[in-house]
């Protein structure tokens, strides 16, 4: 590394063409990112049980994006994934209509309400804010592929739009496959990419499978130089920006890939450009 103090840091981190990083120059001098699409695809809203979640609201959660440049971020509520399915899509809804633009949201289900989930699917999607679906088997306590999630795959298939799926462990990821397989029309997120450092080796062998099934960078467990290698693995088209806020500050996960040794086309898909096109897809009502 150069020690001269003006730019030796961003040289030795530049692309593998040799390209000098623009992002890096941005973040290291704290200016805006520029031309720089950043969508963070996995984001909570609210408070959590038992957890500090210092401004878990949607001015919090600005004050984050705006800091790091995040132009949008996709939301599921921490309620919604917890106790009450319809009271966190509502807290959604509001930051959607309050912020047009900087937030979209999943819609999410709960697998053991099955007479409500289609009523809570149309309900949502009428406002065109809400761009996909979430499902978190783990706090559900099922697999992504439990019957009672049909409706959900059905759902996502009609419309082309991203389901992120809350993964952790082979048995998760090994689940997601088989409904990738069965709804191939639908772009399958496996979030926390199978979550454990031994599960990420899965969830490559699955993604370079599908043609449908992505993974994010949400990592609650990570080694050095995840980034580098998930890319050189599977491609930097398969692989999203997430970041889990305000569950963790989204500084981790942004750092990860910002400063990658890799390409800056690379991290210009990672950080936006694949989650705008899944998005772009999904058809519309």
């Amino acid at each position: 590394m150069s020690g001269n103090g003006n730019g030796g840091t961003i040289d030795r981190f530049a692309g593998a063409a040799g390209e000098r990083s623009t992002i890096m120059e941005a973040l290291r001098r704290g200016k805006p990112l520029g031309d720089t699409l950043v969508i963070d695809c996995h984001c909570h809203i609210g408070t959590w049980r038992a957890f500090h979640v210092p401004a878990p609201d949607a001015a919090g959660m600005l004050k984050s994006m705006d800091a790091l440049g995040i132009d949008t971020a996709c939301l599921t509520a921490h309620a919604a994934i917890g106790p009450d399915v319809r009271r966190g899509n509502g807290i959604v809804k509001d930051a959607i209509i309050a912020h047009p633009g900087r937030f979209l949201g999943y819609v999410t289900l709960n697998p053991h309400y099955q007479d409500d989930m289609q009523a809570e699917l149309d309900e949502c999607f009428a406002l065109a804010g809400f761009r996909g679906i979430k499902l978190h088997p783990g706090l559900h306590g099922v697999l992504p592929d439990d019957a009672r999630y049909a409706p959900a795959y059905r759902e996502a298939d009609r419309r082309r739009c991203p389901v992120l799926i809350h993964t952790w462990g082979a048995t998760d990821l090994q689940a997601v496959e088989r409904m990738a397989r069965e709804h191939g029309d639908a772009p399958l997120i496996m979030a926390h990419a199978g979550g454990s450092v031994p599960a990420m080796a899965t969830a490559v062998e699955i993604v370079n499978r599908n043609v449908n099934v992505y993974i994010d960078t949400a990592f609650s467990l990570a080694f050095e130089g995840n980034i580098e290698w998930l890319t050189e693995e599977v491609g930097s088209g398969k692989i999203l920006f997430g970041s889990d806020m305000p569950f963790f500050d989204p500084r981790i996960d942004f750092g990860r890939v910002a400063w990658a040794v890799i390409p800056e086309t690379d991290k210009r898909n990672i950080l936006g450009l694949n989650m705008k096109k899944l998005l772009e897809q999904a058809k519309r009502p």
